[in-house]
């Protein structure tokens, strides 16, 4: 009998390319929202905990759109100025966020637990292996790399991938 060509039977020596999935949105309260529902169903199917994945995306847009109300209180309905990219291997998700503000990231907070501001990097450091920042005269990005259950990337994989952002 010919096995099914649709059908895989054995597994490729190499690994899955990398899937990723960006979005933009607008300067708003709700793009905090829609940042949490793009990532968790961007790795919906991987093995990730997409709770992990959906709160460190809402932190990082938090910030991106704090940022950007600060360069400009109101934004035209016309303009997305904050841009999510996901990208989910077998070892690891590396999320991007970025926002129109070029200025260095403020120096973090340590308001304790019960503090309304100032938690956010902390509780994303808390999640993600790495966090980096990447700056352009017009905007910044600030990258998180959460691995995946068991995955402990080595200092050479984390090198490239900073160096691919």
């Amino acid at each position: 009998m010919t096995p099914d060509p649709a059908v895989i039977t054995d597994r490729s020596p190499y690994p899955p390319e990398p899937a990723s999935a960006s979005v933009s949105l607008h300067v708003r309260r709700d793009a905090v929202r829609d940042a949490r529902r793009f990532a968790a169903g961007a790795v919906a199917g991987h093995p990730y905990d997409s709770y992990e994945i959906a709160l460190v995306a809402s932190e990082l847009a938090t910030n991106a759109v704090r940022a950007a109300e600060t360069m400009h209180p109101t934004w035209p309905d016309d303009i997305r100025p904050i841009g999510i990219t996901l990208t989910v291997t077998d070892r690891y998700a590396h999320l991007a966020v970025s926002d129109p503000d070029p200025e260095p990231l403020p120096a973090q907070q340590h308001g304790g637990l019960l503090a309304e501001r100032g938690r956010g990097l902390t509780i994303v450091d808390q999640h993600a292996a790495a966090r980096w920042v990447t700056y352009t005269d017009r905007h910044k990005t600030v990258h998180a790399l959460i691995t995946a259950p068991g995955v402990i990337l080595t200092a050479t994989e984390l090198a490239e991938i900073q160096e691919a952002s």
